[in-house]
């Protein structure tokens, strides 16, 4: 995979990706420990599948938890009291609190976290990875927390890198996308979005793959789709939609058209019943979790028996959203309440996502073709629509006027599909443009490190 990976990628991604991994480094040690996007329950989770425990325990109430190292918690909820007080963090008093713990016995504790819980461990081996190999030379707990931040970052690079060689077309625009400051915070954190966000993308550019590769060799990828296609039902049930992308592989890959369809049955069947397995043992209701109000049957009522005031409300939330959903997945940092929580970059935002547009009409093109491009701009637009749809049921509460709970990280994976397939509406590059795309992936290179050197000037007066 490694020879693949150095074989595939031009200098310019090469390059690209070493910078970018430059940058998380530092936001790794400079971001105030369990501050990130949900990172606190991200990293209960992650925790307890570092201690080989991969399903949660179920408590009353359809809540999820289970025991934690009592240890690391103490650490952890240093920071969590000047969170909720509102005050920075000292270095050297979470130093001290590392090192006393050090000499105490180790004990559990029964923490309950059923919004993170009930996610699948696949999402956090990264992280529980890099947990393990400090846990095995004993480190001390603030150690063992940045190894749980590295191994998520390693996870990511890692993946990335393989995606980005597998894809076939999009390549830079991808690699820009994955990328935002809100990506790299979430790389470095304990989220589960980027395994669950480049692992989907892992599925379609496989898929993608056949497109160009001979016939006689498509074998190998027909294979790893219908592996991919288990894990992808396992990141997020409404993952399981994009296994619908088995429909971009050439139909001639297959001797006769009952194979081909036995092969996209057998795809989107895996996706679709490891989803339905998962969530039926572990199901996700945020609502319940977050207290927010809602009720899944009262809002999947009013939407059958009112569908015109649903039609209204998911447009007025597409309406709505589309002023401020880039922003958001741009320049989104923290998870708690402020000054942990700020987005910054509202002056390189709208430039950043010119230059994606642009990185995606001048970068070189293996192939283009119509039947591929509305397929995955179709699944982009219907994931986008499932997202809203997940909201609507297990979040929004009745008589709100557009779907509550989103944040613009959950359209990475639509706007992700809709570049690619309509990079495949044109024909192929031009020298000329090709050669330009080195420079806009530059220029939007500055745009992040802008970002992220502003954001972390903001931690340093929380995190000093």
């Amino acid at each position: 995979m490694i020879s693949f990976i150095k074989k595939s990628l031009r200098p310019i991604e090469i390059l690209y990706i070493f910078c970018i991994s430059i940058i998380c480094l530092f936001l790794i040690y400079r971001v105030t420990p369990v501050s990130g996007i949900d990172e606190e329950f991200h990293f209960y989770r992650a925790q307890q599948v570092a201690q080989g425990d991969l399903f949660a325990q179920r408590y009353p109430s359809h809540m999820f938890g289970g025991g934690l190292d009592g240890n690391i918690l103490t650490w952890v909820r240093y920071f969590n009291a000047n969170r909720d007080r509102h005050q920075p963090s000292d270095v050297n008093t979470a130093n001290q609190i590392a090192s006393n713990l050090n000499n105490d016995h180790k004990k559990r504790e029964v923490v309950q976290f059923p919004s993170t819980a009930s996610y699948s461990p696949l999402m956090y081996i990264p992280s529980a990875t890099g947990m393990v190999i400090a846990n095995i030379f004993h480190s001390n707990v603030d150690t063992r927390y940045y190894a749980g931040r590295l191994g998520n970052l390693f996870g990511y690079i890692f993946i990335l890198s393989v995606v980005i060689s597998i894809l076939p077309t999009g390549r830079l625009s991808v690699l820009a996308l994955m990328s935002t400051p809100t990506a790299l915070h979430l790389a470095t954190t304990y989220s589960a979005d980027p395994v669950t966000n480049l692992g989907a993308l892992l599925f379609l550019a496989c898929c993608l793959r056949t497109r160009i590769i001979p016939l006689e060799q498509r074998q190998v990828w027909l294979r790893a789709i219908i592996i991919l296609s288990i894990p992808l039902g396992l990141f997020k049930l409404t993952c399981s939609l994009l296994s619908l992308g088995c429909l971009i592989v050439p139909k001639d890959s297959f001797a006769t058209p009952k194979k081909y369809i036995y092969f996209c049955s057998t795809v989107v069947g895996l996706s679709i019943f490891s989803a339905i397995v998962w969530n039926g043992i572990y199901p996700f209701d945020p609502a319940h979790y977050w207290n927010t109000g809602g009720d899944p049957k009262v809002q999947i009522h009013t939407m059958l028996s009112h569908p015109g005031a649903f039609i209204h409300e998911i447009g007025e939330t597409y309406r709505v959203g589309s002023h401020w959903w880039w922003e958001d997945a741009w320049g989104r940092f923290g998870g708690g309440p402020e000054p942990l929580f700020f987005k910054v970059g509202e002056g390189t935002g709208l430039l950043a996502a010119s230059l994606i547009i642009v990185l995606a009409l001048v970068d070189q093109r293996s192939f283009h073709g119509r039947r591929p491009a509305m397929i995955l701009i179709s699944i982009g637009f219907l994931y986008s629509l499932f997202v809203l749809l997940a909201f609507y049921v297990g979040f929004t509460h009745l008589g709100e006027n557009t779907v509550s709970g989103l944040q613009g990280r959950y359209f990475f994976l639509s706007a992700a599909l809709i570049i690619i397939g309509t990079t495949l509406l044109l024909p192929k590059e031009k020298k000329l443009y090709s050669n330009l795309s080195s420079i806009f992936l530059f220029i939007y290179f500055i745009c992040v490190t802008h970002v992220c050197i502003e954001a972390t000037g903001i931690y340093a007066h929380i995190w000093n």
